[in-house]
């Protein structure tokens, strides 16, 4: 074989090496950054969605029906989604009281703000205040971003709020790839949130997806002193099933159509994280998947505060009942 022509064929060897290299460096930086690693779930009961599947599922349900509440309407129903087809990320459906406005500054200011791969509504029912109507409509024209029902927004009312919830996702923002109900005292860390979804699970979503703070054995309350009294007439059993504590759950979206078709069919129960996460969660078949290694404990917070959030690890949500100025400082501590 001529030199020439030996040098050439090294030569195109050496390329095609230099090009398989290449091309495993770029799969392999590609199965890294979007490929799902279950990483901080200890035996999740959900699968994780890549790029050519999906679990688009179709909604059926009565739009005008609220479980019992026959004349159901949105009086306040703003869009966050529709400018998305291709869908968001997540979107965070927040469970608030019509008085707390306060709380709701808060959270615009800090931990939830929107932008391209998230979006924020609160849901709010009818105040039996005036004055505070008003206020809610005002504030709505403002900011855009509350969904009012026509149900009396009182204690006992906290399930109509949760599955009108359900029912907004379902019409509304139907390609969101995952859901979070809150309430309206406590902190998210929405960029530590985003990684973990992005990253640690799928950007494409998952499937049988309910995370929480998994609540096992609880017993009912019969009490007559007890907040959370419930009669038999109200709940047979003893004890509830396995449910998620209604401050922070994480759906995947398939799982949204699912809970609300069979919560519109199933006697209303007023404790909402018991009703829809225990009872309609088992009739779906859906397991509940424990978030405790995602929580600051209460105990940490203060050291996140003194010492700074490397001492205390990555955690994507803070203890509930938390107050407006214990938001600001746990936001405040969280680097930007």
């Amino acid at each position: 074989m001529a030199e020439g022509q030996r040098e050439k064929l090294e030569m195109i060897t050496l390329h095609k090496i230099l090009f398989t290299i290449c091309a495993f460096s770029l799969l392999y930086k590609y199965y890294t950054s979007t490929t799902p690693n279950i990483v901080r779930i200890k035996d999740p009961k959900f699968s994780l969605l890549g790029p050519f599947n999906t679990t688009q599922i179709k909604v059926e349900d009565n739009y005008n029906q609220l479980i019992d509440v026959n004349e159901f309407n949105f009086i306040i129903n703003p869009q966050p989604c529709k400018n998305y087809p291709s869908g968001l990320l997540l979107m965070i459906i927040i469970s608030s009281n019509p008085n707390n406005h306060e709380n709701r500054m808060v959270i615009r200011s800090t931990w939830g703000r929107n932008h391209d791969s998230t979006k924020v509504v609160f849901l709010i029912g009818e105040p039996e205040n005036v004055t505070v109507s008003n206020q809610v409509k005002n504030e709505s024209i403002k900011y855009g971003d509350i969904v009012q029902g026509n149900f009396v927004d009182v204690y006992r009312n906290m399930t109509y709020k949760h599955v009108m919830g359900l029912k907004w996702v379902a019409h509304h923002c139907p390609k969101a790839k995952y859901v979070l109900k809150t309430d309206d005292d406590i902190v998210v860390n929405s960029r530590e949130m985003t990684h973990f979804l992005a990253r640690e699970l799928s950007p494409w979503g998952a499937k049988d997806l309910i995370a929480c703070q998994v609540l096992e054995n609880a017993k009912v309350q019969r009490s007559t002193k007890s907040k959370w009294k419930v009669t038999t007439e109200e709940y047979s059993s003893d004890y509830y099933p396995t449910y998620c504590a209604g401050w922070a759950i994480l759906y995947s979206q398939d799982v949204i159509p699912r809970l609300l078709k069979t919560a519109q069919s199933t006697p209303y129960f007023w404790i909402d994280d018991v009703h829809i996460t225990g009872v309609i969660a088992e009739k779906i078949g859906v397991a509940r998947t424990p978030l405790s290694s995602l929580i600051l404990t209460q105990s940490s917070v203060n050291k996140l505060k003194v010492f700074g959030p490397k001492y205390v690890g990555p955690f994507v949500f803070g203890p509930p009942d938390l107050s407006t100025d214990k938001i600001i400082d746990i936001w405040s501590s969280i680097p930007a």
